[in-house]
């Protein structure tokens, strides 16, 4: 889990060439100035992987799919002047998803 900054592509790619140089990784880490820890877990990845690059960082999943937010935008559209609470109640009916006010209202912000 990171918890710090995140180390630059390029100096991946340098702890990995002296790796292979036949660095040590204790000497390694003291001259990047990183932990012996991210430094292992970056020759690590590479060696299992083959890739130098950092995995993809979780987030949270969105309620509604692509395809949803599309029809959402629309009926929006059509219905300007309606309540949020109306908005609500037709998301849930048509998508069968239990939706809140809040996220309701936070597609509308971003999308509406």
């Amino acid at each position: 889990m990171a918890r710090g900054r995140a180390t630059d592509l390029a100096v991946r790619n340098q702890i990995i060439q002296q790796h292979q140089n036949g660095i040590s990784q204790r000497q390694i880490s003291r001259t990047f100035r990183l932990t012996q820890s991210t430094e292992c877990s970056i020759i690590k990845r590479f060696t299992t992987t083959g890739n130098s690059r950092p995995g993809k960082a979780s987030g949270r999943t969105l309620t509604l799919s692509d395809r949803e937010v599309r029809l959402f935008r629309r009926h929006i559209r059509k219905n300007r002047h309606k309540a949020v609470a109306d908005l609500v109640t037709w998301t849930r009916q048509s998508f069968v998803k239990t939706i809140s006010e809040t996220s309701t209202h936070r597609y509308i912000k971003r999308r509406g």
